[in-house]
């Protein structure tokens, strides 16, 4: 809304048949508010076609169309939300329920207080703008999420074939290294790593995000799926100096998207990894109701106020400001629209003794 429109006098609709009382109407209102007039339904609604009014103040009692029978078609070729205030005798509640019924938004009894007319349709202009501020700004949002989407699809495109020959010039420099080197390319391989890994979330989670990434559900036993994910993680637990444990209980097979699955546990495995100097457990139960994995660890715990939020988009990156876990904020975000994907949950708590429990809930 431009502040023109904002420091504007608003514009008011009195529609009645009743001269003096438009005119009684009109004397309230003018000093605050920008007055026009209408005799009858058919009139009022084409000045609301004509003109962005703000308030529609309508007698119920008229000839031809009756004020509640014109509500409907007036907020229908309204230019904008616009409230109606509906007059009724003091005593005609049948009126004022059907009013209310047919989409008036108040009602004010007849013979009329002029400050309480007055302040009824300022009530109403205020919530009418606060409704039109709202809406621009959610129609700016959807233009920057637009932008987002779009930067995001060009980032992971233009990056892909670029990490990719580094990966594989890394593996060919690797072959003739120095023994000396080898720390060194340990660092560089790992932080290629990470930057691959950041790619193919943003994509993953864009496709998700979209509806567009269909899930190819197979038979799979979770337990098989959690050692797998372990493996090809354990050079990642600190040189090998976490240990991760793998148990299972239960019936653990289910029809799952195996490669979102383990993307997502792999997202798990690694936030564990990564906040902790002692074992990791990644747990799997089953019954016949639903399925519950659970990743463990003894690092930091994660406060009570950011819980909710964690797994958000760049929700971690709130919790590293407050002095927690670190990430790049869209691991865990991934792993919430993977469980979501497949109609499950994810939520985090507190381990006994020490730490966080990261948990996913699959429904049979």
């Amino acid at each position: 809304m431009t502040s023109e429109v904002a420091e504007s006098k608003p514009l008011v609709l009195v529609v009645d048949d009743d001269d003096d009382l438009r005119r009684m109407v009109r004397l309230s209102l003018r000093q605050r508010f920008e007055v026009i007039e209408a005799a009858s339904a058919a009139q009022a609604i084409e000045q609301v076609r004509e003109r962005d009014v703000e308030v529609v103040v309508i007698d119920v009692m008229m000839p031809g169309m009756t004020g509640i029978q014109a509500i409907a078609l007036l907020k229908e070729n309204a230019r904008g939300p616009l409230p109606v205030l509906l007059l009724t005798a003091l005593d005609d509640q049948e009126h004022r329920n059907a009013g209310l019924a047919a989409g008036a938004d108040d009602y004010l009894g007849k013979p009329i207080d002029r400050r309480e007319l007055e302040l009824r349709v300022q009530h109403f202009v205020r919530l009418r703008r606060q409704e039109q501020l709202i809406r621009q700004q959610l129609e700016e949002l959807s233009k920057v999420t637009a932008l987002k989407d779009d930067l995001t699809t060009l980032l992971v495109h233009d990056l892909r074939n670029p990490l990719t020959a580094v990966k594989s010039a890394f593996q060919l420099l690797e072959r003739s290294a120095q023994p000396a080197d080898s720390a060194l390319f340990e660092l560089g391989k790992n932080a290629l790593a990470r930057v691959m890994e950041g790619v193919g979330d943003l994509l993953k989670v864009r496709m998700l995000e979209q509806g567009k990434l269909s899930l190819e559900r197979t038979p799979a036993q979770l337990d098989v799926l959690a050692t797998t994910v372990v493996e090809l993680l354990r050079t990642a637990a600190l040189d090998g100096k976490v240990d991760v444990h793998v148990h299972s209980r239960g019936d653990v097979s289910a029809s799952v998207d195996v490669k979102l699955m383990q993307r997502a546990l792999e997202n798990l495995v690694m936030n564990a990894l990564r906040h902790t100097k002692e074992r990791v457990d990644l747990e799997v139960v089953g019954d016949e109701r639903q399925l519950v994995i659970s990743v463990s660890d003894r690092g930091p715990g994660v406060p009570d106020f950011l819980k909710d939020e964690l797994f958000d988009m760049f929700g971690s990156l709130a919790l590293q400001k407050a002095g927690g876990r670190k990430g790049h904020g869209l691991g865990l975000y991934l792993v919430r629209l993977v469980a979501t994907a497949h109609g499950g949950s994810v939520v985090v708590g507190d381990r006994d003794g020490g730490g966080a429990s990261f948990v996913i809930t699959l429904p049979r």
